[in-house]
């Protein structure tokens, strides 16, 4: 294995779309810049490429539906949540034992987090939505076909 002589970070950050072209870094080093508009990560190594943990995923913007049957499904591991009226939610999808869900409410209004239909969150009744409330967030787990746990 190499080792570098050179250690020149770049912790840049800000909206994608005013990432630097091809920041001043020199050749062997590694610089970073986080994107808070869509977040994402990139690493600078000669040229941009996205970063993001290995089988993880993001998305943001996200609008609450009004009810269970039309909330917004939760298919990513991170979720944000920018637009949430009054009695907007969202639903978890089921997925393999073990599966886990953050969900980020930096709406105006308390999110609603359904489970799948039938299913349960920590000790609720069957379809019972969790309360995120507003500038809240919580991480859901999988534990079986139909049951989920909040943290």
């Amino acid at each position: 294995m190499g080792h570098s002589t050179l250690i020149t970070d770049y912790f840049g950050y800000g909206a994608a779309a005013a990432r630097p072209a091809a920041p001043n870094i020199p050749g062997g080093c590694l610089g970073f810049y986080y994107a808070t508009d869509i977040g994402q990560v990139y690493a600078w190594d000669g040229a941009w490429q996205a970063w993001a943990p290995s089988g993880q995923s993001f998305a943001g913007g996200l609008a609450a539906g009004a009810t269970q049957g039309a909330a917004t499904a939760l298919v990513a591991n991170v979720s944000l949540f920018t637009t949430v009226a009054a009695g907007g939610g969202a639903i978890l999808t089921a997925g393999a034992v073990g599966t886990w869900r953050k969900v980020l409410n930096r709406g105006a209004a308390a999110l609603l987090v359904y489970p799948p239909p039938g299913g349960g969150i920590d000790a609720m009744a069957a379809d019972a939505p969790f309360t995120i409330l507003a500038g809240g967030a919580a991480t859901f787990w999988q534990n079986s076909a139909t049951q989920w746990y909040s943290e």
